[in-house]
């Protein structure tokens, strides 16, 4: 009796481990399946980031410059000494019509998007976009999608919502991407020599077609999260004393010293794109507009490097001593400015 007890509980423990087998083997399998199916949509997703995306982007944006191009037969203007700035068209409001008229070579591009606010250009770069006005409502819309409203990695460039195409500042964002599109190359401005061949950026509205002179190039915090926060994105002023002493404040904060000369009664165009020397931090890129009968050329041989003022967390990071600063009227006095002329002679602060 015992005997057989014996027999049963092996052929029960044969059995139990027969099944046990057959479970791994399902197991085994599962598992195969599995990493199989995480290993091919990882490929995809992989190979949809790094080459089916930016292609889509490209793709798109040639269509549309295709569309800009043959409307205005307007090839990318190149940096020229001889060149002369003037508008390309009335840019004054007519009787009984609010707004300027629109340059023909935008009405086929409006068509497409009615948020198109003008185009930017900087030669000898991959910087050649239209340019987007935000949603009201919707202030980071187009940091990801295209012209068309399409969800989009790459975005597109747009102006930041407490601005506009008649601000005193043009604020204008866009996307540092690796793989060279948008505002990639703003962070090459960091390089004096670089700065040197491309003095000289063009933002033409959809109203009047504009160049644009560099007149500082900085690094900062995007924020105020986690310490005091220069508002590079102001775009209204109070009054002159208030404009200059923003200058002021961009020409402290540039890594080298343009030598081109501002007053009160200039724009300027503000380009903003992400910079990763530290988390958060934005490469800015500022411009003057060129004064009508303004030549464009720049004496870029005189460009000098300065000892811009940083950060908090950048001279913890980096170290370094910030220099001395005060305010745009003292500075005056002191006589280290050397990048202002009065709009006349006698007038230091003429309101706008």
């Amino acid at each position: 009796m015992k005997s057989i007890s014996i027999k049963v509980f092996s052929v029960k423990l044969k059995k139990g481990f027969k099944g046990l087998k057959v479970s791994r083997k399902k197991i085994f399998l599962f598992l195969q399946y599995f990493f199989t199916v995480v290993f091919l949509v990882s490929a995809f997703l992989f190979v949809n980031e790094v080459l089916i995306q930016p292609w889509r982007s490209r793709k798109v944006m040639e269509e549309i410059k295709a569309i800009y191009r043959d409307t205005a037969d307007n090839s990318a203007p190149a940096f020229s000494g001889d060149f002369t700035a003037e508008p390309a068209g009335p840019v004054s409001p007519t009787p009984g019509n609010p707004e300027p008229p629109v340059l023909p070579k935008f009405a086929e591009i409006l068509k497409i998007n009615s948020d198109v606010r003008g185009w930017i250009t900087v030669p000898d770069t991959r910087i050649d976009y239209p340019v987007l006005k935000t949603k009201e409502n919707d202030p980071d819309y187009y940091l990801s999608r295209n012209i068309y409203g399409e969800k989009d990695r790459n975005g597109s460039i747009f102006i930041d919502r407490n601005s506009s195409i008649d601000a005193k500042n043009i604020v204008i964002h866009g996307h540092n991407m690796k793989s060279g599109d948008i505002f990639h190359d703003l962070v090459e401005f960091q390089d004096m020599e670089y700065y040197k061949l491309r003095p000289v950026i063009f933002f033409d509205s959809i109203y009047e077609t504009n160049a644009w002179k560099i007149i500082s190039v900085f690094i900062t915090n995007g924020s105020g999260e986690e310490e005091p926060f220069f508002d590079y994105t102001r775009s209204e002023f109070a009054d002159s004393s208030d404009f200059l002493n923003f200058v002021y404040q961009l020409k402290v904060r540039s890594i080298y010293n343009t030598n081109v000369d501002i007053n009160e009664n200039d724009r300027l165009i503000t380009l903003s794109t992400c910079t990763y020397e530290l988390p958060n931090y934005r490469n800015v890129v500022v411009a003057r507009k060129v004064r009508p009968g303004e030549d464009l050329s720049v004496d870029v041989e005189k460009t000098t490097k300065n000892n811009p003022l940083y950060t908090e967390r950048y001279y913890r990071t980096y170290g370094g001593t910030p220099p001395k600063v005060s305010s745009f009227e003292e500075a005056l006095q002191a006589g280290e400015i050397d990048w202002y002329t009065p709009v006349s002679s006698g007038e230091v602060l003429a309101e706008k």
